[in-house]
Protein backbone atom coordinates (compact mmCIF):
# COMPACT_ATOMS: atom_id res chain seq x y z
CA UNK A 1 0.00 0.00 0.00
CA UNK A 2 3.08 2.29 0.69
CA UNK A 3 4.48 1.67 -2.59
CA UNK A 4 1.01 2.08 -4.50
CA UNK A 5 1.00 5.49 -3.06
CA UNK A 6 4.66 7.08 -4.06
CA UNK A 7 3.55 7.26 -7.25
CA UNK A 8 1.02 10.09 -6.58
CA UNK A 9 3.43 12.62 -6.80
CA UNK A 10 5.07 12.08 -9.75
CA UNK A 11 1.32 11.36 -11.87
CA UNK A 12 0.70 15.11 -10.42
CA UNK A 13 3.86 16.44 -11.47
CA UNK A 14 3.48 15.34 -15.36
CA UNK A 15 -0.35 16.40 -15.25
CA UNK A 16 0.54 19.76 -14.02
CA UNK A 17 3.63 19.57 -16.57
CA UNK A 18 0.87 18.35 -19.89
CA UNK A 19 -1.02 21.72 -18.64
CA UNK A 20 1.93 23.93 -18.74
CA UNK A 21 2.98 22.92 -22.15
CA UNK A 22 -0.79 22.72 -23.19
CA UNK A 23 -0.84 26.44 -22.30
CA UNK A 24 2.64 27.20 -23.89
CA UNK A 25 1.37 25.58 -27.56
CA UNK A 26 -1.68 27.57 -27.28
CA UNK A 27 0.12 30.86 -26.57
CA UNK A 28 2.72 29.79 -29.11
CA UNK A 29 -0.14 28.95 -31.79
CA UNK A 30 -1.89 32.59 -31.03
CA UNK A 31 1.31 34.23 -31.86
CA UNK A 32 1.69 32.47 -34.76
CA UNK A 33 -1.96 33.89 -36.35
CA UNK A 34 -2.08 36.34 -39.05
CA UNK A 35 -2.77 40.24 -38.35
CA UNK A 36 -6.12 41.44 -39.42
CA UNK A 37 -5.65 43.33 -42.41
CA UNK A 38 -6.43 47.18 -42.54
CA UNK A 39 -6.79 49.67 -45.73
CA UNK A 40 -4.34 51.40 -46.22
CA UNK A 41 -4.12 55.13 -44.63
CA UNK A 42 -4.30 58.17 -47.35
CA UNK A 43 -1.89 59.78 -45.59
CA UNK A 44 0.66 57.09 -45.48
CA UNK A 45 0.27 56.23 -49.11
CA UNK A 46 0.82 60.35 -50.22
CA UNK A 47 3.90 60.94 -48.00
CA UNK A 48 5.67 57.16 -49.34
CA UNK A 49 4.63 58.24 -52.99
CA UNK A 50 6.73 61.64 -53.58
CA UNK A 51 4.89 61.85 -57.01
CA UNK A 52 2.02 62.21 -54.85
CA UNK A 53 3.52 65.17 -52.97
CA UNK A 54 4.27 66.90 -55.88
CA UNK A 55 1.49 66.71 -58.15
CA UNK A 56 -0.96 67.91 -55.62
CA UNK A 57 0.75 71.08 -54.22
CA UNK A 58 1.54 72.22 -58.19
CA UNK A 59 -2.28 71.76 -58.74
CA UNK A 60 -3.18 73.87 -55.91
CA UNK A 61 -0.31 76.20 -56.89
CA UNK A 62 -1.64 76.58 -60.58
CA UNK A 63 -5.18 76.55 -59.14
CA UNK A 64 -4.49 79.74 -56.71
CA UNK A 65 -1.33 81.82 -57.88
CA UNK A 66 -0.51 83.42 -61.33
CA UNK A 67 2.69 83.13 -63.25
CA UNK A 68 5.10 86.11 -62.70
CA UNK A 69 5.24 87.22 -66.18
CA UNK A 70 1.31 86.69 -66.76
CA UNK A 71 0.85 88.62 -64.14
CA UNK A 72 3.77 91.08 -65.25
CA UNK A 73 2.03 91.30 -68.90
CA UNK A 74 -1.62 91.61 -67.39
CA UNK A 75 -0.49 94.41 -65.17
CA UNK A 76 0.99 96.19 -67.76
CA UNK A 77 -1.82 95.36 -70.14
CA UNK A 78 -4.02 97.55 -67.74
CA UNK A 79 -1.79 100.56 -67.14
CA UNK A 80 -1.33 100.94 -71.35
CA UNK A 81 -5.33 100.37 -71.36
CA UNK A 82 -5.45 103.43 -68.54
CA UNK A 83 -2.65 105.30 -69.56
CA UNK A 84 -4.63 105.27 -73.18
CA UNK A 85 -8.00 106.16 -71.81
CA UNK A 86 -6.23 108.65 -69.56
CA UNK A 87 -4.78 110.44 -72.97
CA UNK A 88 -7.75 109.76 -74.67
CA UNK A 89 -9.80 111.89 -72.34
CA UNK A 90 -7.05 114.56 -71.96
CA UNK A 91 -6.68 114.62 -75.86
CA UNK A 92 -10.96 115.09 -75.97
CA UNK A 93 -10.71 117.86 -73.19
CA UNK A 94 -7.74 119.54 -74.92
CA UNK A 95 -10.16 119.87 -78.11
CA UNK A 96 -13.26 121.67 -76.11
CA UNK A 97 -11.24 123.91 -73.94
CA UNK A 98 -9.27 126.63 -75.25
CA UNK A 99 -5.59 127.52 -74.36
CA UNK A 100 -6.74 130.90 -73.14
CA UNK A 101 -9.93 131.51 -71.17
CA UNK A 102 -11.58 134.44 -72.90
CA UNK A 103 -10.30 137.56 -72.13
CA UNK A 104 -13.84 139.12 -70.88
CA UNK A 105 -17.47 138.47 -70.51
CA UNK A 106 -18.59 139.99 -74.39
CA UNK A 107 -17.32 136.62 -75.91
CA UNK A 108 -18.85 134.47 -73.51
CA UNK A 109 -21.93 136.49 -74.43
CA UNK A 110 -21.51 135.67 -77.89
CA UNK A 111 -21.15 132.00 -77.22
CA UNK A 112 -24.49 132.18 -75.19
CA UNK A 113 -26.21 133.33 -78.28
CA UNK A 114 -24.40 131.04 -80.77
CA UNK A 115 -22.06 132.90 -81.61
CA UNK A 116 -18.56 131.38 -81.20
CA UNK A 117 -14.48 133.29 -81.14
CA UNK A 118 -11.90 131.04 -81.90
CA UNK A 119 -8.39 131.78 -83.77
CA UNK A 120 -8.39 130.04 -87.16
CA UNK A 121 -4.44 129.71 -87.05
CA UNK A 122 -3.01 132.39 -88.50
CA UNK A 123 -3.32 135.11 -85.50
CA UNK A 124 -6.32 136.49 -86.57
CA UNK A 125 -9.89 136.06 -84.36
CA UNK A 126 -12.79 134.75 -85.96
CA UNK A 127 -16.39 134.63 -85.39
CA UNK A 128 -18.65 131.57 -86.40
CA UNK A 129 -22.25 132.59 -86.57
CA UNK A 130 -23.23 129.31 -87.84
CA UNK A 131 -21.62 126.32 -90.06
CA UNK A 132 -20.46 128.42 -93.07
CA UNK A 133 -21.36 131.93 -91.80
CA UNK A 134 -17.85 133.43 -90.10
CA UNK A 135 -16.53 136.53 -89.69
CA UNK A 136 -12.41 137.58 -89.34
CA UNK A 137 -10.14 140.15 -88.99
CA UNK A 138 -8.45 140.66 -92.25
CA UNK A 139 -5.20 138.30 -92.38
CA UNK A 140 -2.04 139.83 -93.28
CA UNK A 141 -2.47 138.15 -96.99
CA UNK A 142 -5.86 139.62 -97.83
CA UNK A 143 -4.37 142.90 -95.96
CA UNK A 144 -1.29 142.88 -99.39
CA UNK A 145 -3.86 141.67 -101.71
CA UNK A 146 -6.33 144.83 -101.10
CA UNK A 147 -3.74 147.55 -100.33
CA UNK A 148 -3.61 149.73 -103.18
CA UNK A 149 -7.02 148.04 -104.69
CA UNK A 150 -9.72 148.33 -103.09
CA UNK A 151 -7.89 149.76 -99.73
CA UNK A 152 -6.07 152.98 -99.59
CA UNK A 153 -4.38 154.96 -96.91
CA UNK A 154 -6.58 157.40 -95.55
CA UNK A 155 -7.75 159.16 -92.89
CA UNK A 156 -11.64 157.82 -93.07
CA UNK A 157 -11.40 154.27 -92.46
CA UNK A 158 -8.63 151.78 -90.87
CA UNK A 159 -7.63 148.26 -91.75
CA UNK A 160 -8.96 147.11 -88.62
CA UNK A 161 -12.50 148.90 -88.85
CA UNK A 162 -12.75 145.99 -91.84
CA UNK A 163 -14.06 142.63 -91.10
CA UNK A 164 -13.57 139.63 -93.75
CA UNK A 165 -17.25 137.42 -94.17
CA UNK A 166 -17.73 134.29 -95.35
CA UNK A 167 -20.90 133.30 -96.10
CA UNK A 168 -22.71 130.69 -98.09
CA UNK A 169 -25.48 131.12 -100.56
CA UNK A 170 -27.46 129.65 -103.74
CA UNK A 171 -26.54 130.90 -107.12
CA UNK A 172 -28.75 130.99 -110.09
CA UNK A 173 -28.44 127.56 -110.69
CA UNK A 174 -29.52 127.10 -107.30
CA UNK A 175 -26.59 125.55 -106.29
CA UNK A 176 -24.64 126.19 -102.63
CA UNK A 177 -21.60 128.84 -103.13
CA UNK A 178 -19.42 130.41 -100.90
CA UNK A 179 -19.37 133.99 -100.84
CA UNK A 180 -17.01 136.62 -99.86
CA UNK A 181 -16.81 139.90 -98.63
CA UNK A 182 -15.17 142.95 -96.97
CA UNK A 183 -17.53 145.20 -94.90
CA UNK A 184 -17.31 147.28 -91.55
CA UNK A 185 -17.14 145.50 -88.69
CA UNK A 186 -20.11 147.58 -87.30
CA UNK A 187 -22.81 145.83 -89.76
CA UNK A 188 -20.71 142.57 -89.76
CA UNK A 189 -23.45 141.34 -87.42
CA UNK A 190 -25.83 142.61 -89.49
CA UNK A 191 -24.72 140.78 -92.79
CA UNK A 192 -24.10 137.58 -91.24
CA UNK A 193 -27.38 137.81 -90.08
CA UNK A 194 -29.47 138.58 -93.32
CA UNK A 195 -27.37 136.22 -95.63
CA UNK A 196 -28.23 133.43 -93.42
CA UNK A 197 -31.84 133.92 -93.84
CA UNK A 198 -31.60 134.65 -97.04
CA UNK A 199 -29.51 131.15 -97.71
CA UNK A 200 -32.03 129.72 -95.56
CA UNK A 201 -34.75 130.72 -98.05
CA UNK A 202 -32.68 129.58 -100.82
CA UNK A 203 -32.90 133.37 -102.34
CA UNK A 204 -30.52 133.03 -105.44
CA UNK A 205 -27.47 135.67 -105.47
CA UNK A 206 -25.44 135.55 -108.92
CA UNK A 207 -21.81 136.04 -107.51
CA UNK A 208 -20.26 137.39 -104.46
CA UNK A 209 -16.73 137.37 -104.65
CA UNK A 210 -14.18 140.73 -103.04
CA UNK A 211 -14.26 143.47 -105.76
CA UNK A 212 -10.28 143.26 -106.40
CA UNK A 213 -11.14 140.64 -108.68
CA UNK A 214 -12.18 143.19 -110.69
CA UNK A 215 -9.26 145.27 -109.77
CA UNK A 216 -11.45 147.04 -107.58
CA UNK A 217 -13.13 148.80 -110.79
CA UNK A 218 -17.03 149.15 -109.58
CA UNK A 219 -18.24 149.31 -112.71
CA UNK A 220 -16.69 145.75 -114.22
CA UNK A 221 -17.85 144.05 -110.98
CA UNK A 222 -21.47 145.58 -111.53
CA UNK A 223 -21.49 144.05 -114.96
CA UNK A 224 -20.71 140.79 -113.96
CA UNK A 225 -23.67 140.64 -111.46
CA UNK A 226 -21.14 140.39 -108.26
CA UNK A 227 -22.51 141.45 -105.09
CA UNK A 228 -19.77 143.51 -103.42
CA UNK A 229 -19.30 145.53 -100.16
CA UNK A 230 -16.02 147.67 -99.23
CA UNK A 231 -14.93 149.92 -102.22
CA UNK A 232 -12.33 152.83 -101.29
CA UNK A 233 -14.07 155.20 -103.71
CA UNK A 234 -15.91 158.05 -104.46
CA UNK A 235 -19.62 158.48 -105.73
CA UNK A 236 -19.52 158.20 -109.29
CA UNK A 237 -19.30 161.46 -111.07
CA UNK A 238 -18.72 163.43 -108.06
CA UNK A 239 -16.09 163.54 -105.60
CA UNK A 240 -18.02 162.56 -102.78
CA UNK A 241 -17.16 159.69 -100.32
CA UNK A 242 -19.17 156.52 -101.24
CA UNK A 243 -20.63 154.39 -98.21
CA UNK A 244 -18.82 151.84 -99.78
CA UNK A 245 -15.31 153.28 -98.97
CA UNK A 246 -16.15 153.18 -95.11
CA UNK A 247 -17.47 149.28 -95.92
CA UNK A 248 -21.01 150.66 -94.78
CA UNK A 249 -23.18 149.94 -98.02
CA UNK A 250 -23.37 146.86 -99.98
CA UNK A 251 -24.37 146.44 -103.73
CA UNK A 252 -26.62 143.13 -104.19
CA UNK A 253 -27.32 141.46 -107.68
CA UNK A 254 -26.29 144.76 -109.24
CA UNK A 255 -27.42 143.63 -113.07
CA UNK A 256 -30.88 143.15 -112.24
CA UNK A 257 -30.83 146.08 -110.00
CA UNK A 258 -29.10 148.85 -112.20
CA UNK A 259 -28.26 152.48 -110.78
CA UNK A 260 -30.42 154.85 -112.30
CA UNK A 261 -29.21 158.81 -112.81
CA UNK A 262 -30.95 161.54 -114.32
CA UNK A 263 -27.58 163.64 -115.60
CA UNK A 264 -28.52 167.26 -117.19
CA UNK A 265 -32.18 165.66 -116.78
CA UNK A 266 -31.43 162.55 -119.32
CA UNK A 267 -31.70 159.15 -118.03
CA UNK A 268 -28.62 156.84 -117.23
CA UNK A 269 -28.79 153.54 -116.54
CA UNK A 270 -25.76 151.59 -115.25
CA UNK A 271 -24.08 148.52 -115.75
CA UNK A 272 -24.39 148.87 -119.77
CA UNK A 273 -27.03 146.30 -120.66
CA UNK A 274 -29.29 146.25 -117.75
CA UNK A 275 -31.44 148.97 -118.88
CA UNK A 276 -34.49 146.61 -119.26
CA UNK A 277 -34.13 145.53 -115.58
CA UNK A 278 -34.70 149.96 -114.95
CA UNK A 279 -38.38 148.78 -115.47
CA UNK A 280 -39.25 147.36 -111.86
CA UNK A 281 -43.11 145.80 -113.91
CA UNK A 282 -40.50 143.57 -114.70
CA UNK A 283 -41.49 140.24 -113.12
CA UNK A 284 -37.70 138.43 -112.38
CA UNK A 285 -36.77 137.03 -109.23
CA UNK A 286 -33.68 138.73 -109.35
CA UNK A 287 -34.98 142.31 -109.14
CA UNK A 288 -34.65 143.88 -105.54
CA UNK A 289 -38.91 144.86 -104.78
CA UNK A 290 -40.49 146.74 -101.82
CA UNK A 291 -41.73 144.11 -99.33
CA UNK A 292 -40.06 141.48 -100.42
CA UNK A 293 -37.49 138.76 -98.28
CA UNK A 294 -34.15 140.65 -99.51
CA UNK A 295 -35.68 144.67 -98.92
CA UNK A 296 -37.34 143.54 -95.40
CA UNK A 297 -34.34 141.85 -93.99
CA UNK A 298 -32.15 144.47 -94.83
CA UNK A 299 -35.23 147.46 -93.73
CA UNK A 300 -35.25 145.48 -90.09
CA UNK A 301 -31.31 145.84 -89.52
CA UNK A 302 -31.34 148.89 -90.09
CA UNK A 303 -30.41 150.11 -94.01
CA UNK A 304 -31.74 152.22 -96.15
CA UNK A 305 -32.94 150.85 -100.10
CA UNK A 306 -31.51 153.22 -102.90
CA UNK A 307 -34.30 152.46 -104.91
CA UNK A 308 -36.65 154.42 -102.66
CA UNK A 309 -34.39 157.47 -103.03
CA UNK A 310 -35.87 160.53 -105.09
CA UNK A 311 -33.15 162.18 -106.86
CA UNK A 312 -31.59 158.80 -108.16
CA UNK A 313 -32.29 155.18 -108.06
CA UNK A 314 -29.86 153.05 -106.90
CA UNK A 315 -31.67 149.23 -106.79
CA UNK A 316 -29.09 146.95 -105.83
CA UNK A 317 -27.72 149.79 -102.78
CA UNK A 318 -28.44 149.06 -98.97
CA UNK A 319 -26.31 151.35 -96.37
CA UNK A 320 -26.58 151.69 -93.10
CA UNK A 321 -25.80 154.72 -91.12
CA UNK A 322 -24.20 154.57 -87.51
CA UNK A 323 -24.12 157.56 -85.45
Amino acid sequence: MHKKHSFLPLIHILLLLLILICIILMLYGYTKQPAPSTPPQPEQTDLADPSVDLAEPEQIQSDNTTDPQKTQHTTTGVQASDLSEDAAQEKAATAQTPDTEPENAEITDQEATDMTQTSNGTGMDRITYRDGFYQETLSDTLIERITGSSYHENDDISIDQLRFLHVLYYDFNNEIKEGELICNKLIADDLLEIFSTLYDNAYQIDKMQLIDVYDADDDLSCADDNTACFNYRVIAGSKTLSKHALGMAIDINPFYNPYVTYPDGKERISPAGSEIYADRSTDDPHMIQKGDLCYQLFIDHGFTWGGEWKSLKDYQHFQKAIN
